[in-house]
């Protein structure tokens, strides 16, 4: 009797992990093809978007705490800038970071609500293609690239549940796996010369740069990982 009890949990436990791989086949195929073929010409124009993204970040940060964005620039060797006067400069800094980890964080969480994420998905869309119209020079390459970007991430928003989906997903990984890759490289091991040095340059303590950077990378992962797994507690009580 005891054995058949056994039995029966770890079938019920296999079967629950299988109903969760299932669930999340497409997380792992874009996470599967993003990292096999990550430094292939065909991923690279996601990773230059992704860069994008995280100026837009820095440069929304800008404006909501009351300063002026001057230019914002991406560029094919996923370098980038965004030159912002006025607002709340620790915001400002922090946002690129943080912004790109959190925003692909909602982007995979909001999977439990549909709607919410092809209304994130056109908002993210909406606002890179405002931000590149309005800071970016015109008939530059990232100036295209935000452009169509954009366009296409609200296309897939508002063409189906299904495709609003599938964008959301694959940008919320990218956003994820760039953003895990940042932490392992720039932010470790160059972070004098990142977003937590210009921060810690602004505080007058260079040194504050690591420390800044650890937090971030600390805070990021956190949300990221508190993220899925709501999405799989959820999936598992649905």
């Amino acid at each position: 009797m005891a054995k058949g009890r056994s039995r029966d949990g770890w079938w019920a436990r296999l079967c629950h992990g299988a109903r969760v791989v299932w669930r999340f086949r497409y997380h792992l195929l874009c996470a599967a093809v993003a990292l096999g073929l990550w430094e292939s010409a065909l991923i690279k124009p996601f990773r230059v978007f992704v860069v994008m993204v995280h100026e837009v970040c820095h440069a929304a940060a800008a404006l909501l705490t009351g300063g002026e964005v001057i230019e914002m620039r991406t560029a094919w060797n996923e370098s980038g800038h965004t030159i912002s006067s006025g607002g709340i400069v620790p915001i400002i800094c922090s946002a690129g970071y943080l912004g790109s980890a959190l925003l692909g964080a909602l982007l995979i969480w909001s999977g439990a609500l549909p709607q919410l994420q092809r209304i994130s998905l056109l908002v993210v869309g909406a606002t890179t293609m405002g931000m590149t119209m309005s800071y970016t020079p015109v008939g530059e390459g990232d100036f295209y690239l935000g452009i169509f970007g954009g366009l296409a991430l609200m296309a897939l928003a508002m063409h189906s549940r299904r495709t609003g989906e599938a964008g959301s997903v694959w940008l919320g990984v990218m956003l994820c796996i760039y953003s895990l890759f940042d932490f392992l490289t720039d932010l470790w091991s160059y972070a004098e010369f990142t977003d937590a040095g210009i921060l810690a340059r602004h505080w007058g303590i260079p040194w504050l740069a690591y420390p800044i950077a650890i937090t971030w990378s600390v805070v990021s992962i956190w949300v990221m990982i508190r993220a899925m797994s709501a999405l799989v507690r959820h999936e598992a009580a649905s």
